[in-house]
């Protein structure tokens, strides 16, 4: 390889690896070498000896930095052809050894005098051994690296002289050729902008505007123009000028091409003043005067600024940047300036507000680089705080007829609607704001009953009162009513023993039902399963007075207003009764007095007008001295005694003569006749007191 760049093929015989060569194995090899190899074919085809010279540097690096880098043996270790290795290791040993920052210099010397970036070739240069350590090719690139750099001094020099002398376009021009001799020249850019910025806000002569504005982060920059060119080989290149207090003007590049002529500074120095400019490249030099664009403050505002109202009340709330050291707000309002409101960490909240239009701008803070802090040009949003009704504080409910009646405290001036939520209904307090898209609920549609409102039966159902004015809403309190599903009474009737006896049709689906017995000003409640009605049925303590009773599915719920349905009950008139006996006379010596009768009625109440017509029939023996039967009916029997239902008063007993005209021994039983005689019980005394002998 110290001729050139040769592999050993078969039968000793040497081949060139050339450009051919390289081509062939990237596509014999592919894969990860692909990339690589396609690289030194490009290289070599732009300089025969470049692959040669690549391979020297290496080689030599790594020979001067093994141990045994000056023995032949380590040389062809690395691949080198024995022939060849002693010279090379000679050869290492005896050349310059570069330190890690002179190597990074001599490995980016030429990408800088390519890119036309000669003041950095320039400084690279003066970091390797003087006159290229010997090496022809790198002291001709030092020569011509120093003969531009004296180029672009004088072209400079020439043009500061025409800007002094007030010439600006003699001096734009001399500073335009500085820059194309020295594309990196900071001195040269910077006085391009100097003399091209914008003057009171304008733009330059030519019809390109530049501007800078503040992104969430970022800068972004734009350029609004027609095409400069219609040249292909044109770019653009975006650079910012930071300006630093005390110290020189800082100068990096931000992005190159962008076909849709916007760029993005994704590392702005927040606090500090900024200017960028675009310069036209033509083959990476510059082609001519930047476009530039006016001094922005690198402070930007909060974003995403978001606010609702309430009550008095105004929430806001804001994205700030990170870079911040935090945000001043500043609160107007029809009143004046607000103050004491509570600000936190993007958000705020002012309570206590006035009816009106209101403003709130917001300032962000930033350290500059000379320690101040400086604030934010500043944001404002506009928002109105709205009338809100008054809440409804509680809400009762009084049942009465089958209905229920509210009334509630609270919702001064405001809409109260008693509504049914679909879902949970909210917190009471909660603000709600009309949406179209999710409407309030409608008001109840129960049936009015009584100055009330009936629940359908077998519903349970959370009323809440709702506070309306216009599109706002408050939310309040709840209730729950429940009306049980209805259950009809069949049947009651009186049984012995104080009790009456209640028969119904037990309704679908219900675990127990609530039988409400109300007498004499009282009313008592009694529950019954269903597996216990079935087997017992219902009996329930009552007094002769009259009595209702009404029926109704038990109540699901502890904590409801329980509404009956109407129509569920029936009244059971007060226990009217007949008492009838004999009464022996009084005893006169020997011989007792002649028997009477006395019938009394009993009633606990008032008495109906029509009462039974009470007989007394009586059954005569056969004349063998036995008892005979008691009459079973009205007719079995000879009737002996008629007394109108008239002639009954109540607690006033009737006294008649005890009857004659049957034969001894006779039996006596008495029976109610007429209208209301299922509805008056007769009260039997002990039969054997009826028998007469």
């Amino acid at each position: 390889m110290l001729d050139g760049v040769f592999e050993e093929r078969a039968a000793r015989r040497w081949h060139h690896i050339g450009a051919d060569r390289l081509r062939r194995t990237a596509t014999a090899l592919g894969g990860t070498y692909g990339p690589l190899l396609t690289r030194l074919e490009a290289v070599q085809l732009q300089d025969a000896t470049a692959l040669r010279r690549i391979l020297l540097y290496q080689l030599v690096e790594l020979l001067q930095a093994h141990p045994q880098g000056s023995e032949p043996e380590t040389a062809v270790s690395l691949g080198v052809c024995p022939q060849e290795a002693g010279a090379l290791a000679r050869w290492a040993a005896a050349c310059y050894r570069l330190d890690s920052e002179q190597r990074r210099a001599a490995e980016e010397l030429e990408d800088a005098w390519d890119g036309g970036r000669v003041r950095r070739a320039a400084r690279l240069a003066a970091l390797l051994p003087p006159e290229g350590g010997g090496d022809a090719l790198l002291r001709r690139r030092f020569a011509d690296i120093a003969a531009r750099v004296r180029a672009a001094d004088a072209a400079l020099d020439a043009a500061r002289e025409a800007e002094r002398s007030g010439d600006v376009r003699a001096a734009e021009d001399g500073f335009l050729q500085a820059a194309r001799l020295a594309s990196d020249c900071p001195r040269a850019r910077l006085a391009l902008v100097r003399l091209r910025r914008p003057a009171d806000g304008g733009s330059t002569e030519s019809d390109e505007v530049l501007t800078a504005d503040h992104a969430p982060g970022t800068v972004a920059v734009s350029l609004a123009s027609a095409p400069l060119s219609d040249d292909a080989a044109l770019d653009r290149q975006v650079v910012r000028l930071t300006r630093v207090p005390g110290g020189p003007t800082g100068i990096s590049e931000i992005a190159g091409a962008s076909p849709e002529l916007s760029w993005v500074d994704r590392d702005p120095p927040f606090g500090q003043e900024v200017r960028y400019a675009v310069f036209p490249l033509r083959d990476g030099v510059v082609d001519g005067p930047p476009v530039v664009s006016d001094v922005l403050l690198v402070a930007p505002d909060v974003s995403a600024v978001r606010s609702t109202t309430g009550p008095g009340r105004i929430d806001a709330a804001w994205t700030e940047p990170s870079e911040a050291l935090g945000v001043r707000v500043a609160l107007e309002g029809p009143d004046g300036r607000v103050e004491g409101f509570e600000v936190r960490t993007g958000a705020l909240t002012a309570t206590g507000l006035s009816i009106g239009a209101y403003e709130l701008r917001f300032h962000c803070r930033y350290r500059s680089p000379d320690g101040s802090v400086i604030e934010s040009e500043g944001t404002g949003h506009r928002v109105t705080v709205h009338p809100w009704p008054a809440p409804v504080r509680r809400l009762d409910a009084a049942v009465a007829e089958g209905s229920v009646r509210f009334s509630w405290s609270g919702g001064k001036g405001a809409e109260v609607r008693l509504v049914s939520w679909p879902a949970d209904p909210p917190e009471p307090g909660t603000e709600l704001r009309h949406d179209p898209a999710r409407p309030w609920p409608a008001p109840l549609s129960w049936e009015p009953v009584a100055g009330g409102l009936a629940p359908p039966p077998a519903s349970v159902t959370r009323v809440s009162a709702l506070s309306v004015l216009g599109p706002h809403a408050v939310a309040g309190p709840g209730l729950l009513v429940e009306c049980p599903p209805a259950v009809a009474v069949a049947r009651v009737e009186r049984v012995d023993g104080g009790r009456a006896r209640i028969t119904f049709g037990w309704p679908a689906g219900t675990g127990q039902v609530a039988a409400t017995v109300e007498q004499d000003g009282g009313s008592t409640v009694h529950r019954v399963a269903r597996s216990t009605y079935v087997r017992e049925g219902l009996y329930v303590d009552v007094t002769p007075s009259a009595f209702s009773v009404a029926l109704s599915a038990a109540p699901r719920t502890t904590d409801a207003v329980v509404v009956l349905p109407p129509g569920n009950g029936t009244t059971v008139p007060a226990e009217i009764a007949v008492r009838y006996r004999i009464v022996a006379g009084a005893r006169k010596g020997w011989r007792r007095g002649p028997s009477h009768l006395l019938v009394t009625l009993s009633c606990p109440g008032e008495v109906p007008n029509r009462l039974p017509e009470f007989v007394l029939v009586g059954r005569a023996g056969t004349g063998d001295g036995r008892v005979p039967v008691r009459p079973l009916n009205p007719m079995d029997g000879t009737t002996v005694l008629r007394l109108d239902g008239a002639a009954l008063r109540a607690g006033r007993p009737v006294e008649l003569p005890a009857p004659s005209g049957l034969r001894p021994p006779y039996v006596l039983r008495g029976f109610l006749l007429g209208d209301g005689a299922a509805d008056v019980r007769l009260d039997d005394p002990s039969p054997t007191t009826l028998v007469v002998r």
